[in-house]
């Protein structure tokens, strides 16, 4: 096993983000710190990572309309004297599937990696993903979900035990286009710029005007969430799409 090209090829993990982990509930960053509530997403990832003792060795990203190699058959490959171990010293094999979510706190302009090859996070990532593509495919693909970090209770039948796995609640979409664009798909040459605030003017002596709180910066523009006739309507030739009136049906 070869340590991958950090960067001479795609990553699950976004270079320059900060890992983000959901621990029975309880969202944290890489340093143990609270990130910010709520986020706004930019994309999700799903893909293959190779581990020993806790080194990143290889990883391959799913590519649209192509299917990622089976893991067990390059498990399989692998000699197990060269696998790693888990926690209770037992060989661990070392290819895993992982998915992984994009977000940005737009206060801080601080972009985030959420990154896991547990069956919790596979949920959260899918329903998440599942929901961007149908709200892309109604409302353009520039639209992103701002969303709250959440979890929720996921029974674990065999250890007979219930844990809370992450959610993201989506809270509403925004459209990027336009400004936001660079949010998207900007160059490591290309700093992100959420909102630039430049130094205010100090006031003259003899006035002092009353402080204000400032004004929160929206990026994007709010959309319509997708309704559950379109989301069923979505694809639907026209002699299959439901009726426009009922009463004439049939």
């Amino acid at each position: 096993m070869n340590q991958v090209a950090k960067f001479e090829k795609p990553r699950l993990i976004k270079p320059g983000s900060v890992i983000l982990k959901c621990v029975d509930g309880r969202w944290k960053d890489r340093d143990g710190l609270d990130p910010a509530n709520e986020m706004l997403v930019t994309g999700t990832a799903h893909g293959l990572q190779c581990w020993k003792n806790k080194e990143l060795l290889d990883e391959i990203v799913e590519r649209p309309g192509e299917r990622l190699p089976d893991p067990e058959t390059l498990n399989a490959q692998i000699p197990k004297t060269e696998w790693g171990f888990d926690l209770n010293g037992e060989p661990q094999p070392p290819w895993r599937e992982t998915w992984a979510a994009y977000l940005i706190d737009t206060a801080s302009a601080t972009e985030y990696t959420f990154i896991n090859s547990t069956n919790g996070a596979r949920i959260a990532v899918e329903q998440l993903g599942r929901r961007l593509e149908v709200t892309q495919g109604l409302r353009g693909p520039n639209v992103r979900p701002r969303v709250k970090l959440d979890s929720r209770p996921m029974p674990i039948k065999r250890l007979n035990i219930t844990k809370q796995r992450p959610e993201f609640v989506v809270l509403e979409w925004i459209d990027l286009t336009g400004s936001g664009e660079v949010l998207l798909g900007r160059s490591q040459q290309s700093p992100l710029q959420i909102e630039h605030k430049p130094e205010p003017t100090p006031a003259p002596p003899e006035k002092k005007p009353k402080p204000t709180s400032p004004k929160k910066k929206e990026v994007g523009k709010p959309v319509k969430p997708v309704t559950v006739s379109e989301e069923i309507d979505d694809g639907l030739p026209g002699d299959l799409a439901p009726p426009t009136n009922p009463l004439r049906a049939g």
